[in-house]
């Protein structure tokens, strides 16, 4: 009886797989959107050989094609329009495609059996002069359409995350998808650019960049009208982390700017308005000194500290600065008074009595926030004021040193390699030596109101990018202050 009943089942089985009227439909369906599923990756993944011929076989070529795009400038209509895209940017040798995956992928069919429709979410990496151009799960839906039996893609739409969309409005984009030496950014050239756009430099005041010898930890200033601290963003598991508040300037009661690490990375000093010993807490920036923070065997920081007597004083110190040796470079400013360009050498482990640097340095104008190379050979630092000069304001100079400790007069930087302009903040030359960071609030021009009034919209893009009048940090090949220094005279 039992095997009567198990052979009845397997027959009853044999007959529905084998009935056409049932399978044929489902088998068809199947079929389709395997071909479209080919038409949608293949629309994404010939840029990994730039096979023009398959790219244009997945789009209709005619003016119903459209993409929509986040960006108005990736919003196209028409097959014309496209071509000209794919010649001009993704056939550009500086454009190459690294991989791209699709998740969750899903198609519908109408019920002629002619229009489909698909949703997916799109990881798309690529690289444009080296540097990443990566999407990351970015919502993907289009319709295709099935015309003389071949399927092609009529609309295409791509959108972003509610979430990652305020991300870049609160504060750029993620960091994650970014690797490699300086935040993955294209090494700079002659002129100076601004340093990782969108990402550092956002549209707020930031300056005061200082690197670890290892180059995994780069250190900067953002100030706001609320807050003036100290972020860090380290690569770890070869992307950069979202910049946070650096350990030791996590005490918002007080202000924390302008981090300096020693040539070990086993310390880092710092400007804050937090009291030394003796002074009460102010408003402001009336409280200006110098601490510093040690680290500790795990790579955190231990509890910022007073750098004491003789460098903190009942003025302001501020801008730290050290050699490789330890020897310690700031700025003193006197309550009301005169400021200089001081320096402490360190001695058995206790700072001495600074000196006064001459007046080749200090003599003109107003010199401060001074960077000194580490082995002490220059140093470079903001002078406001000096009348001897063709165009008024701060501006950028740089100092040599001779072997027998005395200063070269100053070579003003904007008048010998191609600056940004704007007020002067802070200079600052990687430890590789490779690269000259600074400072500068050199603004672009707002968008044009002539043709059509300037909408809010507008303004609040404009606001919310680097050169819109805020201090932004630049950056640009290093190797042009080796040709500064003046000739030696015999």
């Amino acid at each position: 009886m039992h095997r009567r009943i198990l052979r009845a089942v397997t027959l009853s089985l044999a007959l529905l797989v084998a009935d056409p009227a049932l399978s044929a439909p489902a088998r068809r369906e199947d079929a389709e959107k395997a071909k479209i599923g080919k038409v949608i990756r293949t629309s994404i993944e010939w840029a990994m050989t730039k096979d023009t011929l398959a790219s244009y076989s997945c789009f209709a070529r005619d003016p119903s094609l459209f993409f929509f795009q986040p960006d108005s400038k990736g919003t196209m209509e028409g097959f014309e329009n496209f071509r000209k895209e794919t010649e001009s940017f993704f056939m550009d040798p500086r454009f190459k495609a690294v991989g791209s995956k699709f998740t969750d992928l899903r198609i519908h069919l109408s019920k002629s059996g002619d229009v489909a429709w698909y949703s997916c979410l799109l990881t798309d990496h690529n690289t444009w002069d080296g540097r990443p151009a990566n999407w990351d799960d970015v919502r993907w839906t289009g319709v295709l359409e099935k015309r003389q039996g071949r399927w092609v893609i009529v609309q295409m739409h791509f959108s972003k995350a509610e979430d990652d969309v305020e991300a870049v409005v609160r504060g750029g984009r993620s960091f994650a998808a970014w690797s490699g030496p300086y935040l993955g950014q294209k090494p700079p050239g002659d002129s100076a650019v601004v340093f990782a756009p969108g990402l550092v430099s956002t549209g707020g005041n930031e300056r005061d960049v200082a690197i670890t010898p290892d180059g995994r930890e780069i250190y900067f200033g953002v100030m706001s009208p609320q807050v003036v601290t100290v972020m860090v963003t380290r690569l770890e598991n070869g992307h950069w982390t979202d910049p946070e508040v650096a350990s030791f300037a996590s005490d918002s009661k007080y202000s924390h700017f302008e981090p300096c690490l020693s040539a070990d990375g086993k310390r880092i000093l710092f400007l804050t308005t937090r009291p030394t010993a003796g002074e009460e807490t102010r408003p402001g920036w009336a409280n200006q000194n110098i601490f510093a923070a040690d680290r500790r065997a795990d790579g955190t920081w231990g509890e910022p500290y007073d750098l004491g007597a003789p460098v903190n004083t009942t003025d302001n110190e501020f801008f730290p600065s050290l050699t490789r040796d330890g020897t310690l470079y700031y700025t003193h400013a006197k309550r009301g008074g005169k400021v200089v360009i001081v320096r402490s050498r360190l001695v058995g482990g206790r700072y001495q009595p600074p000196d006064t640097l001459p007046a080749a340095v200090n003599g003109k104008g107003t010199p401060y926030n001074a960077f000194i190379a580490p082995d002490e050979s220059y140093l470079i630092a903001c002078v406001d004021g000096r009348t001897d000069l063709p165009q008024p304001g701060p501006r950028y100079m740089v100092f040599f040193r001779g072997q027998d400790d005395t200063w070269s007069e100053g070579v003003d930087l904007a008048e010998r390699v191609p600056m940004q302009g704007g007020n002067a903040g802070s200079p600052y030359v990687s430890p590789d030596g490779r690269y000259f960071f600074f400072g500068s609030s050199k603004a672009r021009d707002l968008p044009s109101a002539a043709a059509k009034p300037l909408t809010l919209r507008a303004l609040r893009v404009y606001e919310g990018q680097a050169r819109n009048g805020g201090m932004d940090i630049y950056w640009m090949d290093a190797s042009f202050l080796g040709t500064l220094r003046p000739a030696r005279k015999d």
